[in-house]
């Protein structure tokens, strides 16, 4: 299904008729293209690690090649030309695409083994690298005159994780990328902001500290320890029915919000906060945490009889993201700890299971014999 829906997305030419604000026809299909690697990735590593069945690297050959090259197309670039034009949106700034673009295509090469996109991989590893370390602050900017600081540490990682398979050594750089995140580029919970417009900081939100933590763990791992323990006590809340994480810090904004990033907020918890937050603490290796948000997740997803889930389709973009809520919660259900942050996983107790999945199980319980019962009436009948 993802190998169609890529080819067909990069035939049709529909990215280059999007305005350039519109982000979720621009950025969720390579974001989500990206997902579908990183969990193909995670899957495949679990399976050489205990070989059962069919290889993920093997039977979803067709969908990684047809990810990676809709990363790669010119053509699915049309908004961030327009912001950093045609002729130097691959060598000036630009990190969230070219963050999305090196990791996608270093995947791929991971996993198959080889890559039409090689040379732009290369050219791109060392170009952003030089371009990140000869940076003033140790950021660069999305789009101008916006930076979201969480997107240079994805960066970073996309980087090293690209070293692995290209033999290249960007650690030095990665290593000294970290000023752009502590001291005075930290000014509130001495967590980095959710963004820099201009030279004015934002406040620090819990999906930025999400995606944060997805990626410092593998790149800066004393940091991410100090930056997991912060995240944790302004903005983790577990509830007897709801447990995740808010997207501003407690005592602020319990009532509804909702933009581009943080997805709905209801009641404090962040959509985005707690759908990557389980993720980062997979990363950060924070078993109870995950655990509880991976039982809400799995009990939430409402599965349909075709095999989809009804809440992280609804979530995403039916126009041109329609698969980005399934990648997504495939790649954080499957994300592995960081080296050095395994421990050991507690064993789990029933009353930290959150009210919720009792609840959804309880529905499930009493309306599946219901409609079963129906079904068989109705079988009865039609036997008269």
């Amino acid at each position: 299904m993802y190998a169609d829906w890529a080819r067909e997305r990069v035939a049709s030419g529909a990215a280059a008729r999007l305005s350039m604000h519109d982000i979720a026809g621009t950025e969720w299909p390579l974001f989500g293209s990206v997902f579908f690697l990183r969990a193909t990735e995670n899957l495949d590593q679990a399976w050489q690690r205990a070989p059962t069945s069919d290889r993920p690297a093997v039977y979803a050959r067709a969908a990684i090649d047809a990810s990676a090259d809709l990363l790669a197309d010119p053509g699915q670039a049309s908004w961030v030309q327009q912001h950093w034009g045609a002729a130097e949106y691959l060598s000036r700034e630009n990190v969230f695409y070219r963050m999305l673009l090196i990791d996608g295509l270093a995947t791929q090469l991971r996993l198959t083994g080889e890559s039409p996109h090689r040379e732009l991989l290369l050219q791109q590893v060392q170009g952003l690298a030089r371009e990140l370390a000869g940076s003033e602050t140790g950021l660069l900017a999305d789009y101008p005159e916006q930076t979201f600081p969480a997107d240079v540490a994805a960066a970073w990682h996309a980087i090293l994780r690209a070293d692995a398979v290209l033999g290249t050594d960007h650690s030095a750089l990665a290593a000294q990328g970290l000023r752009g995140f502590v001291d005075a580029m930290a000014p509130q919970f001495a967590l980095p902001p959710y963004a820099w417009f201009g030279e004015e900081a934002t406040e620090v939100r819990g999906c930025a500290n999400a995606w944060l933590l997805h990626s410092a763990p593998f790149v800066w791992p004393q940091a991410a320890r100090a930056w997991a323990a912060r995240h944790r006590e302004q903005f983790w809340s577990q509830g007897f029915w709801l447990s995740g994480w808010r997207e501003f810090e407690h005592g602020r904004g319990d009532g509804f919000y909702m933009d581009v990033d943080s997805g709905p907020v209801l009641a404090g918890f962040g959509t985005s906060a707690t759908a990557f937050g389980l993720g980062a603490a997979r990363s950060l290796g924070d078993q109870r945490e995950a655990r509880a948000v991976a039982l809400q997740a799995i009990a939430a997803s409402v599965p349909l009889p075709n095999g989809r889930l009804l809440l992280p389709r609804l979530l995403s973009d039916v126009a041109d993201a329609p698969l980005l809520g399934e990648a997504a919660l495939l790649y954080n259900l499957s994300q592995p700890p960081a080296p050095g942050f395994g421990g050991t996983s507690p064993a789990p107790q029933w009353r930290e299971v959150p009210g919720l999945v009792w609840l959804v199980l309880l529905v499930q319980w009493v309306l599946g014999p219901l409609v079963m019962l129906r079904a068989w009436v109705r079988l009865r009948q039609s036997w008269r």
